[in-house]
């Protein structure tokens, strides 16, 4: 890794713990299929799911944040976003319900997203969130995020 690039990912802690807390309930939603079937098996496949999502997490490369000398790159579940410094007007603290989030906020002439944008300013008051705080504490990933703005921004 160079100085030009750095990748966050975040703690396998807590999606293993998810992980957990899925299995927990495809147990019960089988338990619950021998008295009500449907249910069960309702319960059962969309945690199944869940648990599905949270393995592939675990995949070294699904999940995480690289920072470039052009942008950043939000990488989840393999599908990667790539965004220019130049486009990100402001990043700022938020909540995404009742969890702190780093957002951020397009420049005025930036033409992308247009529905997306509107949509999420009025939920979260932002345009954009990150996905996760790749293991940092949010004012730590605010903070390194402003410092790769500030430098490589034109």
């Amino acid at each position: 890794m160079t100085d030009e690039t750095q990748i966050l990912k975040p703690k396998a802690t807590k999606t293993i713990l998810l992980g957990i807390v899925c299995l927990a309930f495809i147990v019960g939603g089988i338990l619950i299929a021998e008295e009500e079937s449907l249910k069960g098996w309702l319960i059962a496949s969309f945690f199944g799911l869940g648990f599905i999502v949270f393995i592939i997490q675990l995949i070294p490369g699904s999940t995480q944040l690289t920072l470039t000398k052009e942008g950043f790159i939000m990488t989840s579940l393999f599908r990667s976003h790539f965004t220019k410094w130049s486009d990100v007007k402001v990043f700022k603290i938020g909540y995404l319900g009742r969890n702190k989030a780093v957002m951020f906020d397009y420049v005025d002439n930036h033409t992308k997203y247009e529905f997306g944008k509107i949509v999420s300013k009025s939920l979260s008051d932002s345009h954009g969130a990150l996905a996760s705080n790749y293991g940092l504490k949010v004012t730590e990933l605010l903070n390194l995020l402003n410092d790769w703005k500030d430098k490589y921004s034109a």
